[in-house]
């Protein structure tokens, strides 16, 4: 039963993040949570008043992690495509981490993003790293091609392969 519960009210949040973000303040954009969020009506015909205190947290913090994974996701896609259709060059920087622990790279090194996009190493350097997890990254486009500049990882050229 909390199966059924928790992907309804999936559905009924994935429509009122965007009003939500929109009543909201410019300095706290972030997702209120569950029980702020849904009236009381539909909190309460959805079962969430079972959850205890670290469950919601828990509901809340996944809504928040889903919600900002699936806009990056979308605005990266739009991107692409009108960068694919010559509507708009491609961006000059981009930022993001990498998925997962970062212990450095072997000279065939393949970088996936939290942005969706993956990068495979274009030069054939090799180095290892103290392991950082989920670095940041930012890529630049230089002359012909792109470099990655990874927080505790140095930087290595790059090109895009999804």
């Amino acid at each position: 039963m909390k199966t059924i519960n928790l992907i309804v009210l999936l559905v009924l949040v994935s429509f009122a993040v965007p009003s939500i973000q929109a009543a909201q303040p410019a300095d706290n954009p972030e997702f209120p949570g569950v029980q702020k969020a849904m009236t009381p009506e539909d909190y309460e015909a959805a079962g969430l008043q079972k959850l205890d205190a670290a469950e919601r947290a828990k509901l809340d913090e996944f809504i928040r992690k889903y919600v900002a994974t699936s806009n990056e996701r979308v605005a990266t896609t739009a991107v692409d495509k009108a960068v694919k259709e010559n509507k708009v060059s491609a961006p000059e920087v981009i930022q993001s981490r990498i998925v997962g622990p970062f212990t450095g790279y072997t000279g065939r090194t393949i970088f996936t993003l939290e942005n969706g996009q993956r990068w495979a190493q274009s030069q054939r350097d090799s180095a290892y790293f103290p392991k950082i997890d989920s670095p940041p990254v930012i890529i630049t486009k230089a002359g012909f091609g792109y470099r990655m500049y990874i927080a505790g990882g140095g930087a290595i050229r790059v090109s895009k392969i999804q």
